[in-house]
């Protein structure tokens, strides 16, 4: 009967263990996730604003410096374009699946590249990691705009 007790004993010790493994490591992938998101969102917000700088410069300029600047503003827009492929590569999760097929259409065809879908997937993106946080300042928002 004490080998019983002893078999069962470690039985519930290796299921415990199993399920205490398996919990960590959906936290783990969680915690993991939410910092992809964040990533996204930062690179979001630089594409942005490489391209305001790039609206900044004439488009009609011959200045060599110009030029040079456009160029390399271009080159660091295309490589945060391309840094959301990758990013969205990462992201596993069922519930961010749709957020993460919408980033890759994003940054792999050019013709979604407008700053209409840049700006929804980045509200996409912050609902996501802080859907209490958006829905309560859409909420206050809707109430009365001039209160702060």
């Amino acid at each position: 009967m004490e080998a019983l007790y002893i078999i069962l004993g470690a039985v519930l010790a290796l299921g415990g263990g199993v399920l205490t493994h398996h919990v960590q490591l959906h936290y783990a992938r969680a915690k993991e996730e939410a910092l992809i998101l964040f990533d996204v969102q930062r690179t979001l917000i630089e594409i942005g604003v490489l391209i305001s700088q790039m609206n900044r410069i004439p488009a009609d300029s011959e200045k060599v410096e110009d030029l040079a600047k456009l160029s390399s503003l271009n080159f660091e827009r295309l490589s945060q374009i391309e840094k959301l492929s990758l990013f969205a590569l990462r992201i596993t999760s069922d519930k961010n699946r749709k957020v993460a097929v919408r980033i890759t259409k994003f940054a792999l065809d050019k013709h979604f590249q407008t700053e209409q879908i840049r700006m929804e997937l980045l509200e996409e993106v912050q609902v996501l990691l802080n859907s209490k946080l958006i829905n309560q300042y859409i909420k206050e928002m809707d109430q009365d705009p001039s209160v702060f």
